[in-house]
């Protein structure tokens, strides 16, 4: 059997036509390998040689590349535009649209690749928008190359006209920059004392005062508790405060469904640098969650915030209409380190703050004044 297996191949050899089908298959087979090699290193060079950064637009980096992008005009070039609102300031831009793009900085080739997903969607206040990814990757670069130019951007985004304080929410595990908010005069926040302006000041001194806290190994955080019936201007103070010393506003609910301990943490330690975070109403927090529903725990909230993994250089406002409510270990100093009461005010402040809605009627103002009396009211009556 063995011989007749040799004669059969060796006539099938001997045949033109077999042969060249073998030599053509065995030529596939090469070609396929070497295909397969080549591209083989070519994606070990393209890893060796160049720099990937994928970013997603929930993250502010995002926003700063593609400011970049805009201001530096390293794809001024592209034919393909798409109208795009990545601004922390609600301004539109011409950004190259999804796809993938080329262009030379600096003596490198530059890959920018832009990809939308339908399917996943990104909140934006009551509105939503897809998830989009960018991917920037530089031949013979590095990454701290791609990080100064999405610097240049956050730069450039800083210095456009800005109408006041940016507004941050937190959305899931990532926080949302909805825009500016107009600014709030210091002068629009009454009270009867300099208590406004006195906290203003000790919050200038302490973003003033990182190497103070490093030299005595003391944690670079403050924290602030506003306090008094509704109405007397707590959140105003806040936002007057941020517009006064040129920082943003991150708010957080930690009754928000969905956030427990661990978000919380996260959070806190990715919330937006240098931002005023404002916990409001803290003490309805607790008196209306039933405790088998799960959410953030009293022992989780006090570890965000101030445990091992929170944020240095963080100022956070606490606001409450009901401080006896509150646990002592919640506004010990260290979490709520300096309290200021907001309650009603005289008729003299009262007076002045009839003046700058009518600034021209003294007259009513001062008969304002008289009809008051000794009575008090809080500025929102």
């Amino acid at each position: 059997m063995f011989f007749d297996l040799q004669n059969v191949a060796e006539r099938a050899v001997a045949n033109d036509v077999f042969a060249a089908g073998i030599a053509l298959g065995l030529f596939g087979i090469l070609a396929g390998l070497l295909h397969v090699l080549v591209r083989a290193i070519a994606i070990y060079f393209f890893r060796r040689l160049s720099v990937t950064l994928t970013l997603d637009n929930r993250t502010a980096a995002f926003r700063h590349l593609m400011v970049w992008i805009d201001s530096s005009g390293a794809l001024a070039h592209a034919r393909r535009l798409q109208l795009t609102d990545v601004t922390a300031h609600n301004r539109e831009l011409s950004a190259p649209a999804p796809g993938v793009h080329w262009f030379v900085r600096q003596g490198r080739l530059c890959q920018f690749a832009r990809q939308l997903d339908g399917k996943a969607r990104v909140q934006v206040g009551r509105n939503s928008r897809p998830m989009e990814t960018v991917s920037i990757t530089v031949f013979f670069g590095s990454l701290p190359l791609i990080q100064s130019w999405i610097s240049e951007g956050a730069h450039v985004d800083r210095q456009r006209k800005r109408i006041g304080p940016a507004l941050h929410v937190l959305r899931g595990d990532w926080w949302d920059n909805l825009g500016d908010i107009p600014a709030r005069p210091m002068e629009s926040v009454l009270c009867d004392d300099d208590r406004i302006e006195r906290l203003t000041a000790d919050v200038g001194r302490f973003y003033g005062a990182r190497d103070w806290y490093a030299q005595r190994g003391v944690p670079w955080r403050r924290g602030y508790l506003l306090y008094g019936p509704p109405g007397t201007g707590k959140s105003s103070a806040i936002r007057a405060i941020a517009s006064s010393v040129g920082r943003d506003l991150a708010t957080l609910d930690i009754g928000r469904p969905g956030l427990g301990d661990d978000e919380l943490r996260e959070a806190m330690y990715c919330a937006p640098r240098e931002a005023l975070i404002v916990m409001e109403d803290i003490d309805a927090v607790y008196r209306q969650r039933d405790p088998k529903s799960g959410g953030v725990s009293f022992s989780g909230l006090l570890n965000a915030m101030d445990g091992l993994a929170s944020q240095e250089g963080r100022t956070m406002f606490m606001t409450t209409n009901h401080r006896e409510r509150l646990d002592p270990a919640l506004i010990r100093p260290g979490r709520a380190d300096m309290h200021v009461e907001l309650g009603s005010v005289s008729s003299e402040t009262a007076r002045r703050l009839f003046l700058r809605f009518f600034p021209e009627e003294a007259e009513l103002a001062d008969r304002f004044q008289l009809a008051i009396g000794a009575s008090r009211y809080t500025p929102a009556q």
